[in-house]
């Protein structure tokens, strides 16, 4: 073998080494079943990659007898991916995957459902973040509810036209919008006053996020609740703002920064009253702020729930 022909194959050679190794994707689909779960067999498994650039699918497999399946992929570090099923003509997502070269092999379970028109759903929490004024004097809200399937059985709705859930929102409220949510944008509908969903609402605990203003000059806004949630907390940084009903003031630090917090429950058929005095500096709602406030949130929301 000559020389150059030597070179050429030991760089080949690093070239290939230098290369990303394939990570093996597995797992199983299963049923819930009472308290149990049982394999599913014949389920189609789409491997999903998300990137900013170009999100969608990467692979797709039948799941087998035992509800097994495996994809064999090239990972980008800079992508999260993403295993779903679909049965009964519901996609269901695992949790999601943040792939490494150094990891050959990761596993996940997708856990699918049977479907029920009358399967029971409740508001388990409900948050509102209110800002202080802006220079016209428009407040921001983020209405972040908690939604819970609680029983074995995806919600579905009994025909095309009836939502799978609605909730009312406060009736002065205005540029009323879908916020980051368990749910896609497009199957929030917003009519009036009232939101709601078209969409499945398989077991377990899911967030909707609704963001709306309070208009200029408003001194008293009300919420309305329909029925009772478990789990409530209010926070502005305007802290001159009070809120009426069954809430207790408890301050709290956020990023290091002090907001007025009240915490506690939602009565049904007693709105919740906010009530704006004349002061409060002016300030806005920034997405990073918000998004920090709703971990927190949540995070309250599952302390209090376990409590």
């Amino acid at each position: 073998m000559g020389r150059w022909n030597l070179i050429g194959l030991l760089a080949a050679a690093l070239l290939i080494l230098a290369l990303p190794s394939p990570v093996l994707v597995t797992g199983r689909v299963v049923r819930v079943a009472g308290h149990d779960t049982i394999a599913v067999a014949g389920a189609r498994v789409v491997l999903h990659r998300v990137t900013v650039q170009r999100p969608g699918p990467v692979d797709s497999v039948s799941s087998d007898s035992r509800g097994r399946f495996r994809f064999h992929v090239m990972p980008d570090t800079g992508a999260i991916y993403l295993v779903s099923a679909r049965w009964s003509g519901i996609e269901y997502f695992a949790t999601p995957l943040a792939l490494q070269p150094d990891s050959p092999e990761s596993a996940v379970t997708v856990v699918v459902a049977d479907t029920s028109s009358t399967a029971p759903v409740r508001l388990v929490a409900r948050h509102l973040i209110v800002s202080p004024p802006s220079g016209d004097g428009v407040r921001d809200v983020v209405d972040l509810m908690v939604l819970d399937n609680p029983g074995p059985l995806t919600r579905v709705s009994r025909d095309s036209t009836r939502p799978t859930w609605a909730i009312r929102l406060p009736r002065f409220a205005v540029n009323i919008r879908g916020g980051k949510s368990g749910f896609s944008l497009e199957s929030l509908s917003f009519n009036g006053e009232v939101v709601a969903l078209y969409a499945a609402i398989p077991p377990g605990s899911h967030d909707i996020e609704i963001d709306y203003q309070i208009p200029p000059n408003s001194r008293r806004f009300e919420v309305p609740v329909d029925a009772g949630v478990p789990v409530s907390n209010i926070i502005s940084e305007d802290k001159s703002m009070v809120v009426h009903g069954a809430f207790t003031r408890a301050d709290t630090v956020i990023d290091r920064k002090s907001y007025a917090r009240w915490q506690g429950r939602l009565v049904g058929g007693e709105p919740v009253v906010l009530q704006f005095g004349s002061s409060g500096a002016p300030g806005w709602l920034l997405p990073a702020m918000v998004g920090v406030m709703a971990i927190v949130l949540i995070a309250v929301t599952v302390r209090q729930s376990c409590g």
